[in-house]
């Protein structure tokens, strides 16, 4: 009697891209093929690399690996969206070749799928490798604060995260024309889908370094997120005038601010955003709230303005949102005046 039971397809599908990552890449590897949750397939895009990149990826013999190897150098998006392609699990776990994920990081991330079916991306708390030294990272736990921070910037670390596999069926992939921001300009996508978590622990060791998109073409990034940020805005139906829209991408560009005049620039922004929140009632007001209070805190810090920045937050409708502790604004305050005599 024949068997035409068709294999099991795997539960997670593990996209990694690699070019020229020898320095990194074994350890990469063997930090996936070491999970204590051991239910995935492997894809590696081998983005036609000249150094010893290959060779190491064919040290290991795991059958979970599928190797695929471009012909040339075709980029990070065009990879992976080929690994998405091929892939054959109900969720894609994302993975750089010069990270390292720890032992239960697919466990937690399947059980929280598992324990939220509404969710469509599940990221985590990291560790920041900057040489020998290492500081944790903590994101936000809460699906609407995430999703209003894509306001101003991404609100995942790109290889923490694990997605629903709904790409083929949905026809959502990397988007080639947001180079260098094409993690942003996806969670913009999947934001109108379904939920976003976060998982308060470190799951993974994510490498700071020189030569990394991020400090080698910074400029693009910049630009292509001002493109971003102006498509979230129309699609979730906000109306901001044109110089408010300036103010906003100064606040997503981290821009050290130096005038009273700019930083009440920015209070009045935030301020239509919650007027804008407040009609198309997108996001949840408490975690909206939050969400602008946080931001006005971080502008009002980055300043060398001193005790006038402090006065300036204090006196906003904004400060009022959320109830901050004596010990929140007095950090506030000692932030305020060390930037103001430091530069």
């Amino acid at each position: 009697m024949e068997n035409n039971l068709a294999p099991k397809s795997p539960t997670v599908s593990v996209v990694m891209s690699v070019y020229n990552g020898e320095k990194y890449l074994k350890e990469a590897i063997e930090s996936v093929l070491n999970q204590t949750y051991a239910d995935f397939e492997f894809i590696i895009i081998n983005d036609g690399s000249t150094d010893n990149s290959l060779s190491i990826i064919n040290y290991f013999s795991d059958s979970r690996i599928i190797l695929i190897n471009n012909e040339g150098n075709k980029g990070l998006i065009y990879s992976l969206n080929k690994g998405i392609e091929v892939s054959k699990g109900n969720f894609i776990a994302r993975m750089d070749s010069d990270d390292i994920c720890m032992l239960d990081r697919f466990h937690l991330q399947v059980k929280s799928f598992n324990d939220n079916p509404n969710a469509i991306i599940v990221g985590s708390d990291y560790y920041q490798l900057n040489g020998e030294n290492q500081t944790y990272i903590k994101n936000i736990n809460d699906s609407d604060y995430q999703k209003a921070t894509l306001l101003f910037s991404t609100c995942f670390c790109h290889p923490t995260v694990m997605m629903k596999n709904i790409f083929k069926k949905e026809n959502v992939f990397y988007n080639e024309n947001y180079i260098h921001a094409e993690d942003y300009k996806l969670w913009t996508d999947l934001a109108f889908k379904d939920k976003f978590l976060n998982i308060n622990k470190p799951l993974l060791k994510y490498r700071h370094h020189e030569s990394q998109i991020s400090n080698t073409k910074n400029d693009t990034q910049l630009r292509i997120s001002k493109m971003i940020r102006a498509d979230f805005l129309k699609k979730l139906n906000f109306s901001l005038s044109e110089n408010q829209f300036l103010t906003l991408n100064i606040i997503g560009d981290n821009v050290f601010i130096t005038t009273v005049e700019l930083l009440l620039k920015i209070e009045n922004c935030l301020l239509q955003l919650k007027k804008q929140n407040h009609k198309s009632s997108f996001f949840n007001q408490i975690s909206f709230n939050s969400f602008l209070n946080k931001f006005w805190l971080d502008s009002c810090g980055n300043t060398n303005l001193g005790f006038k920045a402090y006065s300036i937050y204090s006196n906003s409708d904004l400060s009022k949102l959320i109830s901050y502790s004596i010990k929140d604004r007095t950090k506030l305050l000692i932030k305020c005046l060390i930037r103001k005599f430091k530069n």
